[in-house]
Parts: C-alpha cells; sequence; structure tokens
C-alpha cells in the first residue's frame, strides 16, 4: 500500500489526483478539514474508490466531506462513485445538469444494465445513485458548487460548464440515443465532443485553482464559450491546472493558458489508455511542455501486459482476466498554504512522474 504521509493543515489546500492509466479521481482539501471529491477511479490494491481509500489512510471522517461531483458519465471517470455516495451520506451530490432532464434520465435507465466488460458501467453507476439519493444537485455555467467561510476566507467552488448551449445540445444528442422499447442496453455510445462535462473552479484567498474534467473545444459549446463569457473569462487566473481530456489536442484551446491560468501553473493530468487509444500522445506531451514547465502525470501505465502478441495470444488460450501485477496505480499531490506566494509543494505516488 502506497504511503501518504499525513494529512494536509488545516490552513493548506490540496489537491490530489489519482489515475491508474484508465480511471481519473480528484481529493479536494478546502481548507479547515473541508474536503471535496471529483469523479471516481478504483485503486487496485485497496479494491475500492481511490479516493475513499486516500482518506481513510490519512485519518479523514466521513462527515467531513461536504460534496461530491460526478463531472460527467465516462466508466473511466464514475467507477465506484456510487460506493462513495455511499460511504459520505451527508455529502452533497452534484451531477451535470444536463442528467437532470427527462430525457437524460431516460438515457441512463436505457443504458444501466450491467457490463460484462466491467469497465462500460459508468451510467449503471449514475443510475444507481439517482434512484437512490433524495437529492441530486444539477450544475450548470455559474452554479456555486460549495461556498463557505474556511479559516476566515471565503471558499467558493463555482461550475464554468456545461455552458447553456451545450446543455440544450447534448440533450437533443442524449434523446437520439434513448431505444423507444426493449431492455437495458449494456454499453453506452460515446457521444463526441463531450460538452456536457462540468469543469469546476476553486477560489481561495488570492489564488484559485481550475479543474478540466474532460470538457473538450468547441467554439459554441466547449472551452472557447467559457473564455468567451464575461463572467467565466475575466475572473482571476489560476495557478494549478487539473487538465483537461488527459491532455488530448481535443480538450486544448489556447485561451485556457491564456485568459484562466498564470504562466506557467502547475499542471497534472491522468492517462488514458485502452484499446488502441494512448493520450496523452507524444505531440500533446510536447504541446504541454510548451505550455508550461511544471507539468505531472499520474502514470504512465499501459493496461496491456509487457509481452509480445504470440505469447499473449498462447497464454490467453488457457487463461482468463489476464492482468498486470503492477498495476502501475498513480497519484500527483500539490499543496500549499492558503494566501501563500512561494511555490505549489509537489509530490509524486505510486507510478505518478513528471512529464
Amino acid at each position: 500500500m502506497i504511503d501518504y504521509g499525513v494529512p494536509p493543515e488545516a490552513e493548506e489546500t490540496e489537491v490530489m489526483l489519482f489515475g491508474p492509466g484508465y480511471g481519473e479521481a480528484l481529493a479536494v482539501h478546502l481548507g479547515d478539514g473541508v474536503w471535496l471529491l471529483v469523479d471516481s477511479c478504483i485503486d487496485p490494491e485497496a479494491d475500492a474508490p481511490a479516493s475513499a481509500a486516500y482518506l481513510a489512510a490519512i485519518g479523514v471522517r466521513p462527515d467531513q466531506v461536504r460534496v461530491i461531483v460526478a463531472s460527467h458519465w465516462h466508466d473511466d471517470h464514475v467507477r465506484g462513485i456510487s460506493q462513495l455516495t455511499a460511504a459520505y451520506p451527508e455529502a452533497d451530490f452534484l451531477i451535470s445538469a444536463v442528467f437532470d432532464d427527462r430525457e437524460a434520465a431516460a438515457f441512463l435507465a436505457a443504458y444501466s444494465g450491467s457490463s460484462s466488460s466491467g469497465l462500460s458501467r459508468g451510467t449503471k453507476e449514475l443510475y444507481e445513485i439517482v434512484t437512490a439519493r433524495n437529492a441530486v444537485i444539477p450544475a450548470l455555467h455559474r452554479s456555486i458548487v460549495f461556498e463557505d467561510a474556511l479559516n476566515g476566507r471565503q471558499v467558493r467552488v463555482t461550475a464554468l460548464s456545461p455552458v447553456p448551449a451545450a446543455f440544450s445540445r447534448a440533450i437533443a444528442h442524449m434523446a437520439g440515443y434513448v431505444p423507444t422499447k426493449g431492455d437495458p442496453i449494456n454499453h453506452v455510445p460515446e457521444l463526441r465532443p463531450n460538452i456536457e462535462a462540468v469543469v469546476l473552479r476553486i477560489d481561495f484567498g488570492d489564488d484559485a485553482v481550475l479543474l478540466g474534467a474532460d470538457l473538450e473545444e468547441h467554439a459554441a459549446f466547449g472551452w472557447s464559450a467559457i473564455v468567451a463569457d464575461s463572467w467565466s473569462g475575466s475572473r482571476r487566473a489560476a495557478t494549478a491546472y487539473k487538465v483537461s481530456h488527459h491532455g488530448s489536442c481535443t480538450g486544448d484551446c489556447g485561451e485556457i493558458w491564456a485568459s484562466l491560468l498564470q504562466p506557467e501553473p502547475i499542471a497534472c493530468m491522468t492517462p488514458f489508455m485502452k484499446g488502441r487509444q494512448r493520450l496523452p500522445s507524444n505531440a500533446d506531451k510536447a504541446r504541454m511542455k510548451q505550455n508550461t514547465p511544471h507539468a505531472y502525470i499520474s502514470s504512465a501505465a499501459s493496461r496491456r501486459p509487457k509481452m509480445d502478441h504470440d505469447q499473449l495470444k498462447r497464454l490467453g488460450d488457457i487463461c482468463k482476466d489476464i492482468a498486470l501485477a503492477d498495476s502501475s496505480f498513480g497519484a500527483v499531490r500539490i499543496r500549499r498554504r492558503i494566501d501563500d506566494t512561494t511555490p505549489w509543494n509537489v509530490e509524486l505516488f505510486g507510478a505518478a512522474q513528471r512529464l
């Protein structure tokens, strides 16, 4: 098990990013023992949601988790999130406002069947939460996710997306995938581009952090729309950024770096390794390093065993569920005292590394 050391002090802000190669989760200390969780992935050693395993390891009580956010429904962002909501019953649960609509509810229901792959169950997780919880709070552009005075300073978490135009577009898109009859379908289609994801901005003291989820670039619905908006695009530039969409060019927009972030911010990301998809690409990494020298990734893992095709095929004839003994799970943690002008303190755990 990874030794994560001591919890943050009451006056420290912390952003902890987990990612094993397929999956992403964030645990954010807002100050004074208050925590925000965004998305979920599984810690392979603990066989539990990574955020929950981490908070238990550093001694955080369940009542200290105030908010849980599902940024969107993709499997790699919500694996185990129903376990999180059960572990922290006092926390508010927020999801993209897209899913607070009749068509989106039908979409979740239609694709909530159990999955044979074990990796295609994002809609099932969200469907279970939405149907079990008394209150699910929708998040939309300009929504206040959390607001309180901590350590004598006002801390506010706001949603920068989905913008209103993206909301309407996403609902129309989902409606086209709702079957008119029949049983639940096991594998949900991936709707592109991702415009329904919830981007979060955290303001505390004189600093800010930007959590980019998997929002993709689009002039009317994506990052350009956020930057062009007078409310979100003119706010104080952030010093740390959870990079959107695993560093892919589809989630990148030059105006993010020019308008929403301070020069050379801390940038951290998770990889995406599934089938032949590999993010970030070498070109993505090169672009990231041009934007900042302070870029980190939670893992450079591949989910495929490191052997040639013929060996893997022969082994597959006699074995099932072949997996790496080393899961290559990793985490990037940044901490800084509120109102401190010194650089963020960066710590790397497991397979995490500098980009």
